[in-house]
């Protein structure tokens, strides 16, 4: 099995995608901590699938929902604690679910 190869774009080409200017993008990432793209060697922005993904929540909360930049930060905050809290109970259930097979063989 190959791993596909991760692209990267630069802020025209997500600009262009995303239909927003680029100093709009630019304006989110100086307030949304969350959204740091990548340097190339001479300095410029790349940006992975991930950080377009996040760009575009960002412009869906804004532009559909009538978020400011500040309730955008809590809104993706929040769901960012949930995830996290999410992911840490099933990694709780696996691991007790792992003790309770070793205390079955031990018996």
């Amino acid at each position: 099995m190959t791993k596909k190869k991760e692209r990267f774009y630069y802020i025209s080409e997500v600009s262009k995608s995303v239909e927003l200017p680029p100093h709009i993008i630019r304006y989110w990432e100086k307030e949304l901590s969350f959204l740091k793209p990548l340097r190339d060697q001479k300095g410029h922005r790349i940006y992975t699938e991930k950080d377009i993904e996040k760009i575009n929540r960002i412009k869906f909360l804004v532009y559909n929902e009538g978020y400011k930049i500040k309730g955008v930060k809590i809104k993706l905050r929040d769901r960012t604690i949930r995830d996290a809290t999410k992911n840490t109970k099933k990694l709780l259930a696996d691991i007790l679910r792992d003790i309770k097979e070793i205390k079955k063989c031990l018996q």
